[in-house]
């Protein structure tokens, strides 16, 4: 028996199967294919046209309902933002609906996946679900807005943006530092701006043979002297607070608003001591004594 050639073994096969290659070659073949699946790559392409425009529609709206609530004096710029990603999502889920339905799939299957797919995803995300729940209950009790200077989940910096997902901070060296809802509703937070003013306190140590009573005079009146150093609640305070090795340690209060924090620490500190130079009051510093032999 002579060896069948491999065109011979395809052409077997395919009748084997119920298939000809002669129909596989003819042009009824593709036009009966072009007729079964033509519909399909049209639905196709109009699911997918859906989601583009209706995913530019979403978030167009998000900023339009953003823009809407922070214009009302009831509304600051977090709650605002916080309404507009979560009307971008909701669209955004009705448009991923209607680019499903679009390719065919029925009202009551989709219901049905929707809802097997809802357990799922809520038991494989259940993090992600926590930050949502979390975002909600960060905008109904506001421990901080935009614009704050707060300490979250051990970072500190200024709140640049709230979602219903994260809390985003710029630090003081403008680094993002992006948290999850979650993690900074579960921490301890810490808000320097949202009781108005803040008390900045600074030590200056002092040599043991200079006059205390001359050195804390000194430091409140240069300090009263700061444009940004506030009378209430109190005014400048100068105490002794430690007694070191080689020093006697004096500490500075005032009260400024929080936004000039951290000006009035610098400036205080090189005025204070540029005024002990004047007046003859020296802060020591370290000594060593090498003994030969």
């Amino acid at each position: 028996m002579q060896d069948a050639t491999t065109a011979e073994v395809v052409e077997e096969a395919a009748k084997g199967s119920g298939f000809s290659i002669e129909a596989f070659q003819s042009p009824e073949f593709w036009t009966g294919m072009g007729e079964k699946f033509g519909p399909l790559a049209i639905n196709l392409l109009i699911a997918l046209l859906i989601l583009w425009i209706g995913m530019k529609i979403a978030r167009k709206i998000g900023n339009i309902v953003k823009n809407i609530a922070t214009r009302s004096p009831a509304v600051d710029d977090t709650l605002g933002n916080f309404l507009g990603s979560i009307a971008r999502y909701i669209i955004t889920a009705f448009v991923v609906i209607a680019a499903i339905t679009k390719l065919g799939v029925e009202t009551a299957s989709l219901v049905a996946m929707l809802g097997a797919a809802t357990l799922a995803i809520g038991l494989a995300l259940q993090g992600t679900l926590g930050n949502v729940a979390a975002g909600v209950m960060l905008m109904l009790f506001r421990p901080y807005k935009l614009g704050d200077y707060v300490n979250v989940a051990g970072q500190e910096g200024v709140v640049k943006d709230m979602n219903i997902f994260t809390t985003n901070l710029a630090t003081v060296d403008n680094v993002e530092v992006i948290i999850a809802n979650g993690e900074a509703w579960g921490s301890t937070i810490q808000n320097y701006t949202s009781l108005g003013v803040r008390r900045v306190d600074v030590d200056y140590g002092i040599h043991y043979d200079d006059d205390i009573d001359k050195a804390i005079k000194i430091i409140n009146t240069t300090a009263a002297k700061h444009p940004n150093v506030l009378t209430k609640p109190s005014e400048p305070w100068a105490k002794v607070v430690t007694l070191n090795d080689s020093s006697v340690d004096i500490q500075s209060r005032v009260w400024c608003k929080a936004e000039h924090y951290w000006d009035v620490m610098f400036d205080l500190k090189k005025s204070i001591k540029e005024a002990f130079d004047k007046d003859g009051i020296t802060i020591p510093y370290p000594t060593s004594i090498e003994l030969d032999g």
